[in-house]
């Protein structure tokens, strides 16, 4: 699959392309997530061709990407007010160091309503690293990154539509009833 499949898939998802060379693609979604606690995520995906994915290349784009991310962000609620934004660098590559498949498996580190996940695909063997499990800070939202990675590098895996986090939607009617609820009491007095 080329680039030019993946943009298209993008475009599939909703995706605004707002910077396209030979090697990169970088693509902007906003969404809101009624079942992850009523929150808007902006999406920050770039896809990138390289020869060989080494950490040096991980650590070098997750400095500069996470930066551009902001700037692509251009909304004026601060991140953490029911909003927050999810940087995915979806890497192809022909050859990937043992350090960089391990970096891109770990879980990421913990920031405040701000995810950075990268993935690989080691076009010479097929086969797709990134995180699979669902570490507990940021839960709700794994499942959607997942399914956005799922889509750019194993898109015949990938599935239709986004996925509903089950967790979020229990979570996001429970706070409804607590509104509901509380609001019933206000207007009783």
């Amino acid at each position: 699959m080329s680039l030019k499949d993946r943009r298209q898939e993008l475009e599939r998802l909703g995706f605004r392309i707002v910077d396209e060379t030979d090697d990169t693609l970088v693509g902007v979604q906003r969404r809101f997530h009624w079942d992850c606690a009523l929150t808007k995520l902006t999406y920050v995906l770039f896809v990138r061709e390289v020869d060989q994915l080494t950490e040096s290349i991980l650590e070098a784009d997750r400095e500069s990407l996470s930066a551009r991310a902001r700037d692509l962000d251009p909304s004026i609620l601060p991140r953490g007010f029911q909003k927050g934004t999810a940087v995915v660098t979806a890497y192809l590559a022909r050859s990937v160091t043992p350090g960089a498949r391990e970096l891109c498996d770990r879980k990421p580190r913990v920031r405040f309503a701000f995810f950075y996940m990268p993935a690989v695909l080691d076009t010479s063997a097929g086969v797709a690293t990134y995180l699979r499990s669902t570490p507990m800070w940021g839960a709700l939202y794994y499942s959607k990154l997942r399914f956005l990675i799922g889509s750019v590098l194993e898109p015949t895996k990938a599935g239709g539509g986004w996925p509903i986090s089950i967790g979020g939607a229990l979570m996001t009617i429970f706070l409804l009833l607590v509104i509901a609820f509380n609001l019933a009491i206000i207007l009783k007095l």
